[in-house]
């Protein structure tokens, strides 16, 4: 009996990757904990290489994404998108002219790992050299250098991993809002409506506004 009872938890228990520790990190571990363990399921976070997973997910070796940009699911078919925003964010556009324009800059680095830079690439054709690194700080130490024009990143991220950065050293714009959502493999499409169900109880009880208050308010 008592392997049966600890089987069937942890069939119940789905993993997602840790992400970055934000402020919009932790708001979302704590909501979706919360609508995950309202349904008799558990939110695992494990280490995991940032880089690779969204392929793993879609692969269905985890199983699914805390929080990402509606335009994924083009690109990784398997994993399902839960229609509750959980944040809204801007992706921005720091530069190294004042009066140069998105399109003019010669150089920009992008961030792996985080889709929203390379989605707005794909929407706005860029005919300079991308440059792909693995971190805030190396954006901004490119930048800082005069190594690019320009790097594009998420607010968030910038605010979270470099408060002290000093923007007035270069010029700032914001070039679009963006809503991040959670994503679920398709073996887990059934919970989708049932999540959607939680998170809109949790709006209207009051949680969600007490959860962004307490992570987002500052």
């Amino acid at each position: 009996m008592l392997f049966t009872a600890v089987s069937s938890a942890a069939v119940r228990a789905l993993q997602f990757n840790r992400p970055a520790d934000t402020p919009q990190a932790r708001y979302v571990i704590e909501l979706m904990s919360i609508a995950y363990g309202n349904l008799g399921y558990e939110l695992q976070i494990i280490d995991f290489n940032h880089q690779s997973a969204l392929a793993a997910a879609n692969n269905g070796i985890l199983d699914g994404q805390l929080g990402r940009i509606s335009s994924i699911s083009q690109q990784y078919k398997n994993l399902n998108l839960v229609n509750f925003p959980l944040f809204e964010f801007n992706l921005i556009l720091l530069k190294n002219c004042d009066e140069c324009s998105f399109e003019q800059l010669k150089n920009i680095a992008i961030q792996v790992g985080y889709p929203a830079a390379k989605s707005y690439l794909d929407n706005n054709p860029y005919i300079g050299e991308v440059i792909r690194v693995k971190s805030v700080t190396a954006q901004l130490n490119l930048l800082a250098q005069k190594k690019v024009e320009g790097v594009l990143l998420l607010d968030f991220l910038l605010n979270s991993k470099h408060p002290r950065f000093d923007l007035s050293r270069f010029s700032t714009e914001a070039l679009m809002p963006i809503y991040s959502f959670h994503f679920l493999h398709k073996q887990h499409k059934n919970l989708i409506p049932l999540l959607e169900q939680q998170l809109i109880l949790l709006e209207q009880d009051g949680t969600v506004s007490q959860l962004r208050k307490k992570h987002l308010s500052h």
